[in-house]
C-alpha cells in the first residue's frame, strides 16, 4: 500500500508538471494551422543565465519560434520505494523559485511577441528532455544553460543540443586573469622588498662587508656571490615591474626560409641530321 501510495503521488506531481503542455497541446490540437516549432530551454538551476536567454530570444525572433524553458533539479530525484517529506519540501521550494523566475521572463517574452511556456522537473538531463520531447511535439533543437555537460544527453535524444558555454568560459578567464595579475603584484612587491633589503644591508655595514670581503681564501668568493643575488633579485623586481605596467618585450618572428633547391640543368640531346 505503501508503495503504492508513493507511485501514485510521483504521477500526480509529475502530471501537475507537466498541465501546461497538456492544456496547450489539447488547444493546439484544435488550431493545428497555429502550433508554431519550438526552441527548448533546459537549465539545473531555478532561473536561467541572461545571456543564454537572450540568444535564444534572438533565435525564436529570427525563425519565429515558441520557446519551452525546463528547469531540472536532478539531486531531487526520488525512488517510488522511498517517500521523503524533506525531499518534497526542496522540491516545492524549487518549483516555486523557478515558477517565478519564469513569470519574469514570460513577462519580457510577451513584450516581444513570443510565446514561452515553462516545466520544472526532477529527472536527470536526458531522461527528462527525451520525455518532454514525446509530449510536446514539434520541438526542433535544445540549447543546454551553463552547468549541463554535452556528456549528459548527447545520443539520448533524437535532437540537436547545443551548449551556450562561451559566457561562462569568459567569466573563468576573466577571473583566472585577475587572480595571475593580483600574484604578479604580489611578486614584483616582495622582489621589490627584497631588493631594498639587500642594498640596505650591504651600505648599513659596508665596513664589515669590506672586511670579509678582503680576508683572502674562500672569502673571496663573497663578492661575486652578492653580485650574482643582487642582480638576480633586482633583475626579477624590474622584470615583473614592467609587466605591471603592461609593458611586454617584442617577440621576433624569424621567417622560414625555403631551401634553395638547385636549377634542374638542360641536358643537350642528340638529334639525327639528314644531309642532303
Amino acid at each position: 500500500m505503501k508503495d503504492q501510495k508513493n507511485k501514485t503521488n510521483e504521477v500526480v506531481e509529475n502530471e501537475a508538471e507537466m498541465a501546461p503542455f497538456s492544456m496547450s497541446q489539447a488547444a493546439a490540437d484544435g488550431r493545428s494551422s497555429q502550433v508554431k516549432r519550438k526552441i527548448l530551454v533546459v537549465g539545473k538551476e531555478p532561473a536561467f543565465t541572461p545571456e543564454v536567454m537572450d540568444y535564444a530570444v534572438s533565435l525564436a525572433q529570427r525563425l519565429g519560434y515558441d520557446l519551452l524553458g525546463m528547469n531540472l533539479q536532478p539531486a531531487l530525484e526520488q525512488s517510488g520505494k522511498f517517500f521523503s517529506p524533506y525531499n518534497q519540501h526542496l522540491r516545492a521550494k524549487f518549483t516555486k523559485r523557478a515558477r517565478e523566475a519564469w513569470e519574469k521572463t514570460k513577462t519580457g517574452l510577451q513584450q516581444q511577441g513570443l510565446r514561452g511556456e515553462h516545466v520544472v522537473r526532477f529527472n536527470d538531463v536526458a531522461k527528462a528532455v527525451k520525455d518532454l520531447n514525446q509530449r510536446v511535439k514539434r520541438i526542433d533543437f535544445v540549447i543546454t544553460d551553463v552547468g549541463i555537460n554535452s556528456e549528459e544527453i548527447t545520443g539520448e535524444i533524437p535532437l540537436p543540443v547545443f551548449s551556450i558555454s562561451g559566457y561562462e568560459g569568459g567569466q573563468v578567464m576573466a577571473q583566472e586573469q585577475k587572480g595571475s595579475r593580483s600574484r604578479l603584484v604580489g611578486k614584483t612587491v616582495a622582489l621589490g622588498l627584497g631588493s631594498v633589503a639587500i642594498y640596505t644591508a650591504v651600505f648599513w655595514n659596508s665596513g664589515a662587508v669590506m672586511k670579509l670581503f678582503t680576508k683572502g681564501g674562500w672569502f673571496a668568493a663573497l663578492p661575486v656571490a652578492t653580485v650574482f643575488l643582487v642582480s638576480f633579485v633586482h633583475g626579477a623586481f624590474a622584470s615583473n615591474l614592467w609587466s605591471c605596467l603592461g609593458i611586454e618585450a617584442t617577440k621576433k618572428v624569424q621567417p622560414r626560409v625555403a631551401p634553395k633547391r638547385p636549377a634542374p640543368r638542360k641536358r643537350p640531346r642528340p638529334q639525327l641530321h639528314l644531309d642532303a
